[in-house]
């Protein structure tokens, strides 16, 4: 934490100046000055002049009495009117402490402009801007950076990466390109420009340019292990493990290289062999993060005996935590042993996968008459975790709804914003539950919902379709269905919203192309009978049909398709 020195900047410029002064004159008691011939300094741009002291000083002062707001203003102030780099860099901390971004910008700004040679506020600056998002605007001084020795510059693009569109990891793979050619043989640029060529979607270019780097070291761990996790995504586990385990034999002592390996192992179907690796990594070791890590690697390669034993000892060695009776209860539900894995879902208390310990809980009580357990269980739970009082509702609501108990669901939801009544989530779930007979409290749920996210897309799309299905007012449906598309173009619920609301302003053309489009990515009953009333109107009666037979052949029941052939007049 940064903490105002014991000796402010300007204090010490004060002292310094008294002390040579003393050593060359006799002090002499000081003439009383009148406050009617007192006449400010003339301020020179650039130069410390009295007023200048004087702000720094207050500065220093506000801060050593926790003003540091004053103090922060003084010195961006002065920073602009000295054009002195030891006050940006001062103005440049105080922002810091102050988690002021704006201001840190600002200052650090000054900073590099005063001190063309530093490096830091660069880095700062770019550090910003990288986790702001504004990639375009920082690259120019990543380049600076890089350009000036600061290699630290390329672990600031590297954390950054996965966060970057394909166009914006374009122009940094290029950048680092271009510094590349001049110095060939860093392998650290090698590995950053191979990772965004990952983000572009190019895992050949990628994979070749790794294989560049491994030709001339055939044993550098994070081009292994890059190279590795290629090979892995391509479906050939073994060539990885080559690389990783020659990369071994050099480097025997590291975690990452070992850890990788003993996934490859699983991958490569040498299950007894990485359980070997495994239990040698964590023996003797207090890093329960590692053993968590191989704990979920085993499960999700379908070792759940070996899994089971790394929870356990997690739950023995750490009685402080209660995550890993999630995975307990997931491996004893997948054993069919649905008491144990109760058990163990309710003991969980508290991390990401309390809510959805409730849910798998909750699925072990799929039959109706177990509705009073199911009520007395998320009572439980909302009494132990009062702050996930909506999640769990909502979970006990689409349990109610599983087993058809629609008025129980309702009349919870009733309760619930009884008590909650500005609950987005709370408002949308009732919403969800509407029907022909209550379009009109489904219409003001989402109107309310809306009111209180006016930004949200799933919102937006889900009163754009409702007004669309229930009422005639199809221009505000189309204009929020449009929101909603601009926000998430490839969303298959909002392609679906815009092909039928086209459809019903006689635009069937375009419906089709949405349709399409939506049932591409999401081919689901509800979406092909939407799809097949437009071919029909578009007068393609035959593949109407056809689409029609084929969907009510995989779901004969399904009222949508139902409903597409009463409309369109066909006897399925």
């Amino acid at each position: 934490m940064y903490r105002f020195s014991k000796k402010p900047f300007m204090i010490s410029l004060l002292a310094g100046l008294a002390l040579g002064g003393c050593s060359q004159q006799t002090i002499q008691p000081p003439a009383p000055v009148s406050a009617d011939t007192y006449v400010p300094s003339a301020y020179t741009p650039g130069e410390f002049n009295a007023n200048s002291l004087y702000a720094l000083l207050s500065a220093e002062l506000a801060g050593k009495q926790g003003r540091f707001d004053i103090a922060l203003d003084n010195y961006l102030s002065e920073a602009e009117k000295t054009g002195d780099a030891a006050v940006s860099e001062r103005a440049t901390r105080i922002a810091q402490f102050l988690r002021n971004s704006d201001a840190v910008l600002q200052a650090s700004t000054l900073w590099s402009r005063q001190a063309p040679d530093a490096l830091e506020p660069l880095h700062i600056q770019a550090n910003i801007l990288l986790h702001e998002g504004r990639f375009e605007e920082a690259l120019p001084l990543l380049q600076r950076l890089l350009k000036q020795g600061g290699d630290q510059a390329l672990t600031l693009i590297s954390g950054r990466i996965d966060d970057m569109k394909p166009t914006v990891a374009g122009q940094y793979f290029n950048a680092l390109t271009e510094l590349q050619a001049s110095a060939p043989e860093r392998q650290d640029l090698l590995l950053i420009r191979a990772l965004l060529l990952k983000q572009q979607q190019q895992p050949a270019a990628a994979a070749r340019l790794l294989d560049q780097g491994l030709h001339k070291n055939p044993a550098q761990a994070d081009l292994a292990l890059q190279r590795a996790e290629l090979y892995r995504q391509q479906g050939e586990p073994e060539q990885g493990l080559r690389l990783v385990e020659r990369a071994l034999k050099q480097d025997p002592d590291n975690g990452r290289l070992a850890a990788a390996q003993a996934q490859l192992l699983l991958l490569s179907g040498q299950p007894a062999r990485a359980w070997r690796i495994i239990r040698t990594l964590l023996d003797g070791q207090e890093n329960p993060q590692l053993g968590y890590y191989f704990a979920l690697l085993l499960l999700e390669n379908d070792r759940w005996q070996e899994s089971s034993v790394l929870l356990q000892q997690l739950l023995e060695h750490n009685t402080d935590i209660t995550a890993p009776h999630f995975y307990l209860g997931v491996i004893a539900q997948s054993q069919g042993q649905n008491e144990q894995a109760l058990r163990h879902f309710l003991l969980v208390e508290d991390g990401p996968n309390l809510v959805q310990a409730y849910a798998r809980a909750l699925a072990l009580h799929e039959q109706p008459q177990q509705a009073a357990e199911v009520e007395a269980l998320i009572d439980f739970a909302t009494r132990k975790h009062p702050e996930q009082r909506e999640p769990l509702t909502i979970l006990y609501v689409e349990w109610l709804q599983r087993q058809a108990l629609r008025d129980a669901a309702l009349e919870t939801l009733d309760q619930a914003l009884a008590t909650a009544p500005d609950s987005v989530n709370l408002l949308y779930t009732r919403a969800m539950l509407g029907n022909a007979d209550t379009a009109e409290q489904t219409i003001s749920d989402l109107r309310r919902a809306l009111a209180l996210a006016p930004d949200n897309p799933m919102l937006q799309n889900a009163l754009g379709y409702t007004l669309t299905e229930y009422t005639d007012q199809f221009d505000e449906a189309h204009s929020l269905i449009s929101r909603a598309l601009a926000q998430q173009p490839e969303d298959a619920a909002t392609l679906d919203s815009m092909g039928w609301i086209l459809h019903k302003l006689g635009r069937n053309a375009e419906a089709r192309h949405f349709l399409q489009r939506a049932y591409a990515a999401y081919p689901d009953p509800e979406v092909n009978g939407h799809l097949i009333q437009v071919l029909w109107a578009l007068g393609e009666q035959q593949a109407a049909r056809e689409r029609l037979d084929t969907g009510l052949q995989q779901h004969p029941d399904n009222p949508h398709l139902l409903n597409a052939a009463t409309v369109i007049g066909v006897n399925p």
